[in-house]
């Protein structure tokens, strides 16, 4: 194809040029800017979201001071301490600073708690024994306190300690008499160095630094430290108006180094703090400098790239037809270009190449016919004839519109043909193979209805086939079968081998259905779930059930492990059971339920009662509500044991003796419980119950009772705990509270303050069913759990290495934490000896005592048996 005439606008280039690159120079310095601006507000957010959660941090850590405080007034109070004389007199003990030691021994962050009376002078302290003598009347916090009688607590200045240079920050409680009047205050000091460890671990560089102050500017502590400013009132300035604002973002010099800073605050309404960070505007500049000289290089590249195209377009002026007749040449495509006569001007060599065309019927003047004749000849053209193609070309150039259509030519190649008509009559024609296309395409229609993992039909393409199938049986008449199956232990598997493992059962196991299966549809609509329809009878359905089952009895090895899965499957049969899709599928799921309740691995049929379960789920559920109040719950009681020792204390366990149905299970009942909320009331009973029986043995054992998320969501527990340690006056040390990690997950920071508050309290806190859940051993970094107690899935299969590996591995974990570790469903003494070579600490299951009253247990907890003995004997005991 030759172009004639052609002219070189080399001015109009240049002019054009030089536009494209004072464009693309103004857009890169307005992306800068932007850029700029948006690197300073994204410092600035995360400078305030930094010094929020590290006020609320510092807040909990006030607050847990002030627990303790309130905690020790209310003592004093119970001892009836109503003087001056009598406070100076009855705290001034050996047991009291014992007692004020074991208070702070769980808070890294105290540094003491003393008892200060009326007079300023100190009575007691946790600092050391004896107290030493010393006056405090002179602080601002004693002060405060004596003199405003509307003022309970002040947070003091600053104190730096003479002989080491420390600082510690005093936080007090004023203590009154019943009759109002003063008689001192307790003064719990936190060290300035804890909270200095803290923000040095949120520092990114040396131009950052982090603040603690009071609500008037006082500085409590900093990061890096600056001993010259701890304790001075730093309210004037930007950062006055900040505070005093109620927090924000300013940008202003800073006041010791005079540089330009970014600084955020936070400011507590219910503590007297203010958390203060900040960095500098050139720290927080650094990355967009990175990407400012990137782009101001990408620009000089840009410049010189188009200076360069402009020259290359100057020299494509000159080879026109060279370039051209390359172009063509090198394109995926097929192009050609016919006269008013249909005499072939040019094609490139695409073009020949889709059509197999000899070199002479590539040449100019070539005829349609000579090329339609060849493709003839060559099977390659599958249309009606030379005349109505022409015919259909005729009426393309007379509409003068472009039309296409889609060749699919014998060999299996499918085409593109878009003609284009040219002024004077003629067309251009270009041809596209889409074959990859089209073989894509099917692919997607594939991927859309089928199993990325298994190559089994999906969850779509099993609606789609129901919705045909139960269509065609209205229609035409006749039977067919759902079968809902679902794997046992998959989870189990998944979880203790890992999802690499699981993906590749799964895989294996589609393959064993399939083969199977035959030609019934077989579809995967969940993680284990599996769906067969067969166009057969309730028989003969029920035989490729049974099949099916077979199929996957006996150990699988998957990546060199041997696992064991079982299925469960139900049925539910077309007409008999529905004629409606979803009817259907409801009665398959139903039936298959049932199969999994009574004990997995099994087949199901679909039976009009089951649908009676679900009234019958209603009815317990109701049954429930008064089971507390008509005395239907009992407790029975498991033994705790030392390895090779004697019993630690007891698990307290509910029973709940239905008048109808007998003893319901637990793990019928306490899920029930925890979804409608009864959970909070029964465990409200369990916990007094537990505590009132075990503070009635002779012999002080522990007594565990577990505590569901849903006790949990709330602050009524730590409440509640308190409440009934008091009214039963068991030894806080005896109780221990067993929780999983379903505590934790809902809201994590609620969840550990709850959990730091009853530790508070002096219980124990364990985490139970360790190594269930994928967050087990972050949990145990962030609260200082009492013990660990394994899983019984682990100790079942302990007689596979891989499980006495993973016993091992947690154990040395809990040494490195120091802490006891618990192995829960210990049956066999194979079990025992292999727990104590591993050097757990405690042990139970039924080899060493089963749930049962503690009657049963009387001997070990020191007390004579009541005559109302129930259940049998403990299987093992040793005496405590």
């Amino acid at each position: 194809m030759r172009r004639t005439g052609a002219t070189r606008p080399v001015v109009v280039l240049m002019l054009c040029g030089a536009f494209l690159i004072a464009l693309i120079v103004g857009t890169i310095a307005l992306i800068l800017t932007n850029l700029r601006d948006h690197a300073i507000t994204a410092s600035k957010q995360q400078l305030l979201a930094t010094s929020t959660v590290l006020a609320k941090q510092a807040a909990r850590d006030l607050e847990s001071v002030d627990l303790i405080e309130a905690s020790l007034i209310e003592h004093m109070e119970t001892l009836a301490v109503v003087s001056a004389e009598v406070y100076a007199r009855a705290m001034a003990s050996r047991d009291i600073h014992l007692m004020l030691e074991d208070k702070i021994s769980g808070f890294p962050h105290i540094e003491a708690v003393t008892l200060v009376g009326a007079d300023g002078q100190l009575i007691n302290t946790s600092l050391s024994w004896p107290s030493p003598s010393g006056n405090v009347a002179d602080q601002d916090y004693f002060q405060a306190l004596k003199n405003n009688p509307a003022l309970s607590s002040k947070l003091g200045r600053p104190q730096q300690d003479p002989n080491n240079g420390t600082w510690t920050i005093p936080l007090a409680r004023k203590f009154m008499g019943s009759d109002g009047e003063f008689l001192g205050v307790v003064v719990g000091t936190i060290k300035s160095h804890y909270f200095e460890e803290l923000y040095r671990t949120m520092i990114r560089g040396a131009d950052e630094w982090i603040a603690l102050l009071r609500h008037d500017g006082v500085l409590l502590a900093r990061f890096p430290h600056i001993d010259s400013i701890i304790g001075k009132t730093l309210s004037g300035g930007p950062l006055g108006e900040i505070m005093r604002a109620g927090g924000g973002v300013a940008r202003t010099p800073e006041a010791i180094d005079r540089s330009d800073r970014l600084i955020a605050g936070t400011r507590l309404a219910n503590i007297p703090i203010d958390l203060v960070t900040s960095t500098t505007v050139s720290a927080a500049l650094a990355d967009w400098r990175t990407e400012a000289w990137y782009l101001i290089g990408l620009t000089i590249v840009l410049v010189v790239a188009i200076g360069g195209t402009g020259a290359v377009v100057v020299q494509y002026f000159r080879k026109q037809s060279t370039q051209l007749d390359a172009t063509l040449n090198n394109q995926s495509q097929g192009v050609c270009m016919y006269d008013a006569h249909h005499r072939l001007i040019v094609c490139n060599d695409r073009y020949a190449e889709m059509f197999h065309l000899p070199g002479e019927l590539t040449r100019p003047r070539t005829t349609l016919r000579q090329i339609f004749d060849h493709q003839i000849s060559q099977g390659l053209n599958p249309g009606s004839g030379l005349e109505a193609y022409i015919s259909g070309l005729n009426g393309i150039i007379a509409a003068n519109q472009p039309a296409s259509i889609v060749a699919e030519l014998p060999d299996g190649r499918a085409l593109v043909v878009v003609f284009r008509p040219v002024p004077g009559g003629g067309f251009v024609t270009t041809v596209e193979d889409i074959t990859e296309q089209k073989r894509a395409e099917q692919r997607i229609a594939h991927i859309a209805h089928h199993d990325a993992l298994t190559g089994l039909n999906n969850r779509a393409s099993f609606s789609d086939h129901l919705a045909t199938t139960v269509d065609a049986t209205i229609r035409a008449g006749g039977a067919f079968a759902i079968l809902c199956l679902d794997l046992d232990r998959f989870k189990e598997i998944n979880d203790l081998h890992g999802h690499l493992v699981g993906d590749a059962l799964l895989c294996e196991v589609a393959r064993r259905l399939k083969e199977v299966a035959g030609n019934a549809f077989l579809a995967r609509v969940g993680g284990d779930e599996f769906i067969v329809i067969t166009h057969d009878d309730a028989q003969a359905a029920g035989r490729l059930a049974e099949q099916l089952r077979t199929a996957l009895i006996g150990d699988i090895e998957i990546s060199g492990r041997q696992v064991s899965i079982g299925i469960s499957i139900g049925v539910a049969c077309s007409p008999v059971d529905g004629n409606e899709a979803s009817t259907l599928l409801a009665n398959a799921d139903i039936a298959l339920y049932r199969a999994k309740a009574e004990g997995r691995n099994a087949i199901r049929f679909f039976e009009t009662e089951m649908g009676a379960e679900l009234r019958d789920r209603r009815e317990l559920q109701h049954d429930l509500q008064s089971a507390v109040a008509n005395d239907e719950l009992r407790l029975d009681f498991q033994p705790l044991t030392r390895i090779g020792g004697s019993v630690a204390g007891f698990e307290a366990l509910v029973r709940w003796q239905h008048p109808k149905r007998g003893l319901v299970p637990p793990g019928v009942f306490i899920p029930l419980t925890e979804e409608t909320g009864l959970i909070v009331a029964m465990g409200e009973w369990i916990l007094r119950a537990a505590c009132r029986e075990a503070a009635s043995w002779p012999k002080e054992l522990k007594i565990s009772v577990n505590l569901s998320p849903v006790q949990c969501r709330g602050d009524d527990i730590v409440r509640l705990v308190h409440e009934i340690l008091i009214e039963t006056g068991l030894n806080p040390g005896r109780l221990e509270l067993e929780i999983t990690e379903g505590v934790l997950i809902d809201d994590f920071s609620r969840a550990v303050s709850i959990l730091r508050r009853l530790k508070a309290l002096g219980v124990g806190i364990a985490l139970d069913d360790f190594g269930t859940g994928y967050s087990s051993m972050s949990y145990l970094q962030a609260f200082p759990f009492d013990m660990i107690k394994i899983d019984r899935s682990f100790i079942s299969n302990l007689d596979r290495a891989q499980s006495k590996a993973i016993l091992r591995g947690v154990i040395a974990l809990a040494r490195g934490l120091e802490l006891p570790v618990t192995a829960e469903g210990v049956e066999t003494e194979a079990q025992l000896d292999v727990l104590a070579q591993a050097g757990c600490d405690f042990a139970q299951g039924y080899l060493l005592g089963r749930p049962a009253s503690i009657d049963q247990y009387a001997a070990i907890v020191g007390r004579p048996a009541r005559l109302d003995r129930r259940g049998p004997p403990a299987s093992r005991l040793f005496t405590a």
